[in-house]
């Protein structure tokens, strides 16, 4: 076990910002969400970005052809 001291004004809005109900597991959920950032960082630059992959109107148009029709209009 590691001892820290933080200010109390920061661990009361970190508690207040999560859903945490002690200061242990308003911390543990910090360092966790601090190395999940970390990691994807790394990931982002292996692998680069999508930034030009598909426009949010090619995507809506996309889950449209894959919706199957629940009612057909007809003249």
């Amino acid at each position: 076990m590691t001892t820290v001291n933080v200010p109390e004004d920061v661990l009361q809005k970190a508690m207040a910002a999560g859903d945490a109900k002690s200061a242990k597991e308003t911390v543990l959920q910090a360092l966790e969400e601090f190395a999940q950032r970390h990691r994807q960082a790394e990931l982002i630059k292996i692998l680069g970005t999508f930034e030009d992959f598909m426009t949010p109107e090619e995507l809506q148009q996309m889950r449209e052809m894959d919706r199957p029709q629940l009612w057909r209009v007809e003249d």
